[in-house]
């Protein structure tokens, strides 16, 4: 059936937005994917204390590979806070330098502890602040899990789960 020319001009100029913007969520789509693509997700395991141990292990192919080697920690001074009555420790900021067979790799943390009678417990966040050898080119962010024994004087591990780009 035909219409009026103006009928006509409407379906050509919706019929042009609709592929116009089609052509947009594709090209969006195909942009988010490759930065997705560049990310890989990875977990890093600690046991920081006593003897200062981390394996690195890539959760999903990509470009970084699995390693492990040795720790070393250096803690800000905490800044207590109360909480709905529970006493919380902030250590900000927290510096982890992961140090592999495939090179150096240094994290910046921000954790909070709290008691729990027995164990200390804890969450964080983190990010990348250099690297070298394999890690040179690495940025990347996460969050991570904690628990020292002992009221923090026993064994301690940490398990940091992120994503890792490498540029």
């Amino acid at each position: 059936m035909r219409g009026t020319a103006r009928e006509n001009r409407v379906r050509l100029v919706v019929g042009s937005v609709l592929v116009a913007l089609a052509a947009a969520v594709a090209l969006t789509s195909a942009a988010a994917a490759g930065a997705d693509a560049a990310k890989q997700r990875v977990v890093i395991t600690m046991k920081a204390l006593p003897d200062g141990q981390f394996v690195l292990e890539p959760l999903q192919a990509g470009a970084l590979k699995g390693d492990m080697g040795t720790t070393s920690i250096v803690w800000g001074d905490p800044r207590n806070v109360i909480r709905d009555g529970q006493s919380v420790d902030i250590y900000y900021p927290v510096t982890v330098t992961l140090r592999g067979k495939r090179g150096t790799l240094t994290l910046r943390e921000r954790s909070e502890w709290i008691p729990t009678g027995d164990a200390l417990v804890a969450t964080g966040t983190w990010k990348v602040v250099r690297g070298t050898g394999a890690y040179a080119n690495v940025s990347g962010h996460g969050r991570s899990a904690h628990v020292g024994h002992d009221q923090g004087n026993g064994a301690w591990f940490a398990r940091h789960e992120g994503v890792l780009s490498l540029h």
